[in-house]
């Protein structure tokens, strides 16, 4: 998850709420923010490298590739390590219900691939590198726009924008800033994709799931517009493109993992889609129509570079096996009366569950007092759960 910014403790008499950061991430932040106001202040560039230099040594998990990288863009290279913890908490949201859950996925294990499950090729691990290539380019186009970089800004691309038949007389004017999406996934290539050859299957398999996830971020944007003219009127419009909301990005690569494409390679060294044999009942259909002069419905052809690849059939992910990374469903909490995946008899792979009492405590009662801090009360809350034996 993105590290949040350090908010001001709120202070009452039933209870205090701070808000923190990591101390390594807020340590990197502000190390950041320094040589950047040393560079503003200082045409030394022996200065700059060695700040770059600080910097890129203190973030672990970093390829000597990627390091390099982050000499050059250090910012850039911060954003898109912001990119990679957004992905990892939309995958874990994704698959909050599966039997693989995300949890053994952090931003160390994605950069240097030293999970055993990011090695081979399942239908999980499609899915993970998707996302991870998709968080980078969102994060670092929208980072560009803001003005959070020295290397990138608005994206400078010019757009012809047409009136519709609805809002004729209305004057369209691309003025606004549009998140620079050409840079973001530019720098997720060149920051995830340079460890891969595609000399093999898996590279290929790997170089084409990064695309597959960039491009659910650029076939989801969106344009917004701003209105102008006296009273709201809107006879001239300033319309930008903005990336979509991340949760939109995780939507339709979970769409695309539960239709993924299973592969092989041939011969010539070429991945192509292994063809499924149709069922029996579908080749009585097909055989009845030939035999009634029925020409059979043809599907429409999926755009194969959205797809998700995979070469591997998945493992049932029940057990805990520590040497491919696989945590278990054991501990793991279910609804004893639900049909679907988050169902004790999904979720429990046959194992049955327990019935336990969990205790927690929340904030609760908050008030707000002008101005501006917020007083709650602690409140602890019992309540029955079913979790995995």
């Amino acid at each position: 998850m993105p590290p949040s910014r350090t908010g001001r403790a709120h202070e009452g008499p039933l209870s205090r709420i701070t808000i923190r950061i990591g101390p390594t991430i807020a340590l990197l932040l502000i190390l950041l923010e320094h040589r950047r106001a040393t560079c503003l202040m200082s045409n030394s560039v022996d200065d700059w490298v060695s700040g770059n230099a600080v910097i890129c040594s203190g973030i672990p998990g970093l390829t000597k590739e990627q390091r390099e990288l982050c000499n050059i863009n250090p910012d850039v290279t911060v954003a898109a390590i912001k990119g990679l913890q957004m992905a990892i908490s939309e995958c874990q949201h994704q698959f909050m219900w599966h039997r693989w859950n995300c949890s053994s996925l952090t931003v160390s294990s994605r950069t240097q691939q030293s999970s055993v499950l990011l090695q081979r090729g399942y239908k999980e691990t499609a899915f993970a590198y998707a996302i991870s290539a998709a968080g980078v380019a969102h994060n670092v186009a929208r980072a560009c726009s803001m003005g959070r970089l020295l290397s990138c800004g608005c994206d400078p691309s010019s757009y012809t924008a047409k009136t519709p038949a609805s809002a004729r007389g209305v004057q369209w004017k691309w003025g606004g800033c549009s998140h620079n999406l050409d840079y973001g996934m530019e720098f997720s290539r060149q920051f995830l994709d340079t460890q891969e050859k595609a000399d093999d299957i898996q590279s290929t398999v790997i170089l084409h799931n990064n695309q597959a996830g960039r491009l659910a971020v650029a076939n989801n944007m969106q344009v917004r517009c701003k209105c102008h003219g006296m009273s709201g009127s809107c006879e001239l419009k300033t319309c930008w493109k903005v990336t979509p909301d991340f949760r939109v990005v995780g939507k339709t690569l979970k769409d695309r993992f539960r239709s993924a494409v299973l592969v092989t390679q041939s011969n010539l060294g070429n991945v192509m889609p292994v063809k499924k044999k149709p069922r029996r009942n579908q080749r009585r259909k097909q055989k009845k129509n030939r035999e009634n002069g029925i020409s059979g419905y043809k599907r429409k052809p999926r755009d194969q570079a959205k797809q998700l690849f995979y070469y591997q059939k998945s493992p049932n992910f029940c057990e805990r096996d520590t040497t491919i990374d696989i945590a278990g469903t054991a501990g793991r909490r279910c609804n004893k009366t639900g049909t679907g995946g988050d169902g004790c008899a999904n979720l429990c792979c046959g194992r049955g569950y327990n019935v336990v009492r969990q205790r927690r405590t929340e904030l609760c009662k908050c008030k707000f007092h002008w101005c501006c801090f917020v007083n709650c009360q602690n409140c602890t809350v019992e309540e029955w759960i079913t979790v995995c034996k």
